[in-house]
C-alpha cells in the first residue's frame, strides 16, 4: 500500500524544478501588456509560483486573494467529474467589471490569469496556451 501511496506523491526536487520552470512561464506571461496577474496555484488554494506584475496593485487584499484561490482549487477540481462525458476543460474564464479571471487546469494544479477588462477572452486564451505549452 506503502508504494500505491508514494507513487502519487512527486519527490520535493522535480515538484520544486516544475514551480521554476512555471514561475519562468509566468514572468513571460507578465511581459504581455495586457496580463496583470500570472499564478500557479496548487490543489490546496495555495500560490506556488507566479504572482502580479510589477507596478500593479492587487484588487483584492492578501486575505480576499486567499480565499480565491482556495474557491479556484475546489472548483477545479469539482469540475473534472464531468471530464469523462464532456471532456477536459481546456480554460475557464469570467468576464468582471474591473479584470477578466482565466483559469487553466494543468494537472493538479491551476494557471491563474487576471487581464484587463477590456481583453479579447478567446484570443488571449490563445495566446498564454501557446506561451505555456498547452495547447
Amino acid at each position: 500500500m506503502n508504494d500505491v501511496l508514494s507513487a502519487n506523491v512527486k519527490p520535493q526536487k522535480q515538484q520544486n524544478l516544475e514551480y521554476k520552470i512555471f514561475q519562468q512561464k509566468c514572468d513571460r506571461l507578465l511581459q504581455e501588456d495586457e496580463i496583470r496577474f500570472a499564478g500557479l496555484i496548487n490543489s490546496m488554494g495555495r500560490l506556488v509560483a507566479g504572482g502580479f506584475k510589477k507596478g500593479i496593485s492587487p484588487l483584492e487584499d492578501d486575505a480576499e486573494r486567499q480565499k480565491m484561490y482556495m474557491e479556484l482549487a475546489l472548483r477545479v477540481s469539482m469540475r473534472m467529474e464531468f471530464d469523462y462525458s464532456l471532456g477536459k476543460v481546456k480554460y475557464s474564464a469570467s468576464r468582471r467589471e474591473k479584470s477578466v479571471m482565466m483559469s487553466f487546469p494543468i494537472n493538479n494544479t491551476v494557471l491563474l490569469i487576471s487581464a484587463e477588462s477590456d481583453v479579447d477572452i478567446d484570443n488571449t486564451a490563445k495566446k498564454i496556451m501557446k506561451l505555456c505549452g498547452l495547447s
